[in-house]
């Protein structure tokens, strides 16, 4: 069981994860929740999980490998860049998912002692329909427009393994450092 305090809590770490890792360049970001995706034209998606012994989070980025998509994730590049290949432009895709994700398991490792973090895969969005094979007790649906211009889909998915019960104050800013790299 998944406590309402804790979808709250759930929801206010991902869309603070949402808005320090979505960032391309310096791009403004803003994230609404949503009731439902709709028919999304998204078909892709980027699929990564946080885990403990009582949870399961999933986070999945919608996005469309289209013209707008490619030049957003290009847009670090020097004048006159190469366009981006398939496999530069999935890997940027993932990596964008891996920070987002990365902050959200840093700010829940913060309140759960044991949680660990999946590598991002990139599937088609019909996979989907097999998310509610986990029983999970919370789904949430994000609407991101990045710089104005591009609006891409997420969903948070929470599957429990017992009681799932923490707070984070809405009234405390969560950090939104996107953290340093760990050399092993």
């Amino acid at each position: 069981m998944i406590t309402d305090r804790a979808k709250a809590s759930f929801d206010r770490l991902l869309v603070s994860s949402l808005k320090s890792g979505m960032p391309v360049a310096g791009a403004s970001v803003s994230v609404e929740a949503l009731k439902e995706l709709g028919k999304i034209k998204e078909r892709k998606i980027v699929i990564l999980t946080v885990s403990s012994y009582l949870f399961r989070a999933l986070a999945i980025l919608y996005f469309k490998p289209d013209a707008a998509t490619r030049a957003y994730f290009n847009r670090h590049a020097d004048e006159g860049a190469h366009a981006l290949g398939d496999d530069e432009f999935y890997d940027r895709v993932a990596e964008c998912g891996n920070v987002v994700v990365g902050a959200l398991n840093r700010d829940l490792g913060a309140i759960f002692p044991h949680v660990g973090m999946s590598t991002p895969n990139i599937i088609d969005k019909d996979c989907m329909q097999y998310v509610d094979l986990l029983g999970c007790s919370l789904t949430k649906h994000y609407k991101i427009v990045l710089d104005g211009e591009l609006t891409l889909y997420a969903t948070l998915c929470v599957a429990d393994y017992g009681l799932v019960d923490f707070h984070v104050d809405p009234t405390v800013e969560v950090a939104v450092d996107t953290g340093e790299l760990e050399m092993f």
